[in-house]
Formats: structure tokens, sequence, C-alpha cells
């Protein structure tokens, strides 16, 4: 029988708070353990952030823009729930609230079960989404939003309300699920996006405690998750006192000891239902989020600092080999890894517009992250399509904004937090990377325009079928 395969990706997830990654705070005990069994990568990178530009690679297995600017999946390449499909497996899909993860963007395809928590189920939401739609009615002045978005969020933090589903909930749907819908004539393909590390950040007060000396009350936490709002449009000019930094980086902590739990929770059932012996199990961050790093608290595409781009990635199962990789790697290539797994003497198990290969087939070949900064989720509205672009070639990461002189150049060896621009002193390196960007952004532009093709003659066809001209 074929190895069932476990996917969990989570959201704003940093690699440096993974405890097997050497963070000295108790925020991932279950993680590290499945890291001591399996393979762990220590330089994952995202192809795209956010969760609308990485999840075309997460579970669509192209680079976020190669086919179109849009959201959603693209219509021409297989889902990788539908890949899983083609091999006989039985799908399902619990995604915990995100917007960008639903139906109407394409991400139920290949799931014979799907719950998105947000189509099909209101339970809990309450006083968030009553708040969430007066919100239009708001005037359009700063003040005034500013003073209603902290009384909105001082609610919901009073009442518990937060606008996505809580880990031990999206848990509890997927293990019924499991428990319920057994079938032993066919391996199971399970995957589960968890969304507690972003924010907003209302922890439950027993974890808080783990992670913050002095008592935060939801007051405080409302208080809090008002300043963590008001820098996601970039960074402010007033400071952050250290207390409250403090304050914000235990919240931050306490909801990722808050999903690591619950990942425990559902790996024992998991166990008692599929056999982990018998499961290949990967944990991977969609993207990390700045915790004012570089004074903001966003993983908007308006930067591609480390703290957003590079995510945890283990991978543990039967075949697995326990090692570290230290070797760049995108989740691009997650997909094809988890396919050649599943059905190792299948040819075709890997769809040919699929554009990774496997990870434990890296060479070192640089990653790049691609984005259309400016981009507004909310119209659909790419502007003029320029590309902020990242490409990092061990221990050289450039970032260039196309359209502009702006680029910055950091030597990650030995600057890991990206405070000193290099590219005015190492002019060889930077023009090195910029021609790989360059090469990178035309085979992505020319897949753009071979798709838009192939859609244009498609929808051609289809207009004189229904003409009844051919």
């Amino acid at each position: 029988m074929r190895q069932h395969v476990l996917y969990i990706t989570v959201d704003s997830i940093r690699a440096d708070r993974m405890g097997y990654l050497g963070y000295d705070k108790p925020t991932t005990p279950t993680l590290d353990g499945l890291a001591a069994d399996g393979t762990v990568w220590t330089r994952a990178m995202a192809s795209g952030i956010p969760t609308y530009f990485s999840f075309k690679s997460l579970l669509g297995g192209v680079y976020p823009l190669s086919h179109t600017s849009d959201l959603g999946l693209p219509r021409e390449v297989p889902a990788l729930a539908e890949a899983f499909q083609k091999l006989g497996y039985r799908t399902a899909g619990f995604n915990s609230g995100n917007p960008w993860l639903t139906d109407a963007d394409g991400y139920d395809r290949g799931f014979e079960t799907f719950r998105d928590f947000l189509t099909d189920d209101q339970d809990g939401y309450g006083i968030a989404e009553r708040l969430r739609e007066l919100q239009r009615f708001v005037p359009d002045h700063d003040l005034v939003r500013d003073w209603a978005g902290r009384v909105a969020r001082t609610g919901c933090a009073l009442t518990g309300q937060v606008p996505l589903e809580p880990a031990e909930r999206v848990t509890a749907a997927a293990t019924e699920w499991l428990i319920d819908e057994v079938d032993t004539d066919r391996p199971t393909f399970l995957w589960i996006h968890y969304m507690d590390p972003h924010y907003p950040w209302v922890p439950p007060a027993a974890l808080l405690e783990r992670f913050h000396d002095e008592p935060l009350s939801r007051l405080d936490i409302g208080r809090l998750w008002h300043t963590v709002a008001g820098r996601h449009g970039g960074a402010a000019e007033q400071s952050i006192p250290d207390s409250d930094l403090e304050a914000i980086n235990a919240l931050y902590d306490a909801e990722l000891r808050r999903t690591d739990d619950a990942i425990e929770d559902l790996l024992t059932v998991v166990d008692d239902t599929l056999g982990l012996s018998e499961t290949v199990v990967v944990v991977a961050g969609d993207h990390g989020t700045e915790l004012a790093d570089h004074g903001n608290f966003s993983h908007a595409p308006r930067s591609l600092y480390d703290e957003v781009v590079r995510v945890p990635l283990l991978l543990r199962g039967p075949g697995v080999p326990s090692t570290t990789m230290t070797e760049p790697v995108s989740l691009l290539d997650l997909p094809p890894t988890l396919l050649n797994y599943a059905a190792p003497e299948r040819e075709d198990a890997i769809p040919d517009d699929f554009e990774g290969t496997s990870l434990f087939e890296a060479e070192g070949d640089p990653t790049f992250t691609n984005v259309i900064y400016g981009f507004s989720p909310a119209t659909r509205d790419a502007g003029n399509g320029e590309m902020l672009t990242a490409c990092l070639d061990w221990p050289w990461k450039l970032v260039d904004r196309e359209g502009t002189d702006e680029q910055e150049l950091y030597n990650l060896e030995r600057d890991p937090k990206e405070q000193r621009n290099r590219v005015a002193q190492r002019s060889t390196i930077t023009d090195e990377l910029q021609s790989k960007i360059e090469n990178h952004r035309v085979e992505t532009r020319q897949c753009q325009r071979t798709v838009a093709e192939k859609y244009r003659i498609r929808d051609r066809v289809a207009m004189l079928h229904r003409e009844g001209a051919i």
C-alpha cells in the first residue's frame, strides 16, 4: 500500500522561532520531535509572499507569477490534490479561515472533502464578523478610523473573538474526518493550514504565562493588537516601548505553541487511524512575518527580508533520512517531493506543468522570491505589474525593485539580520545576481504570455462554438 501523506502548512511562521533551529523558548516541542527523526531544511525560502502568492507554489507547484499575476491556482495547471487523486488517494483539505485559500480561487480542486471555515462554517465569529461588516460605514478619516479600530479590536480581545479559526478547532474537524471517514482501500492525502501565528494574537492565558512573566489583560492584548495593525502599512515614526515589543513577541510565541500543541493532538489521531509509521509528514510555513525587525509588523509584498521569506520546512516518515540540509531551497520544490514519495515508481506522478524538482535533488542553485509590489488583493489590481524580486545565492542575497534603482544586497552569513546594505561596495556580486534576476523575470513573463495566448485561443474557440460557427 502506498504511504499516507499529511501536509501541514502554517501561516506567518518564522524559521528562527523553531526550537530545532536554535530558539531558546519552548515554542515547538512537537515539531522538534519530528525534526529529530526526519529531514530539516534550515534555509527554506518562500517563492512568494504573502499567502495568495506563496500557495501558488505550495498547492499549485508553480512560481507565483509564472502563469498569471492574478490570485488563485492557475486553471491550466493540475492542483497538488488533483495529482494525488490521480494516484488513487482519498483527499481532504482544512483551511483555518484564510480568505485567500477558498474555492473562489480554486483551492478546493482535487479535495473530496474541503472546509475553509468561512463559506461553510460561521460558528464562533459573531462579534468579529459583525465588526468587519460595520467597518465599511466608518468615515474615511484617520482619527475616526483609528478610534473605531481600537474599539473594535479591544472588543474582540475582551470577548476572545478573532476572525480566524483556532488550531484546536481545526484539528478537531480534521481528526473527526479521519475517524469517521476510514478507508482502508485507499491511501490518504490530508492538508491542514493553521493560522494562529498570524495576527491577531489572542492566546489562552495558560499558554501566554509560559512566555511572559507579567500578566496581560485582555485590554492589554487589544491595545497591542491595535499597535500591530497600525504598523502593517509601514513603519510609524513613533517608536514602540521595549515592554510592548516583549509582550508582542510573547503573544506570538504563545500562538506558535498553541499550533504545536494542536499538531501533537493531530499526530496522535493520525497514528491511531493511519499509522505514523506509514505516513509521510511534512510541515512548512507559507511565509514568515516581521516582528518590528525592520520597523513593521507585516508580511505584505513590500519587503523580502528573511523574517518574511525564510520558513520552517521538515519532512519525516518512511524512507525519509534523518539529516539536516543547509543548502537554500524553494517551497516550489515541495509538491514534486511529496508526489515522489507517494509514488516513486510512477513516472507520470509529477505533472509536467510543475516547475520544481525534488528537494533532495537541490544542487545549490539560486532561489527566487517574486511578488508584484503594490498589488491590491482587495481589487486584484496588479498596477503596472512590476516585480519585487529576491535572489538568494548563498551567502549573498540581492533584492531588486523593478522600475526603480532600489536594490539591497546582504551577506547573510555575516549579517543575518540584514542591517548592512552592501550594494554600493559589492558591484560585481550585485551585477551577477541582477543578471540572474533578469533572466528569471524574462522566463516568468514569457510563460505569462504563453498562458495568456492559450486563454485567448480557448476563449475564442468557446465563443465560436456558442455562435455555431464551428
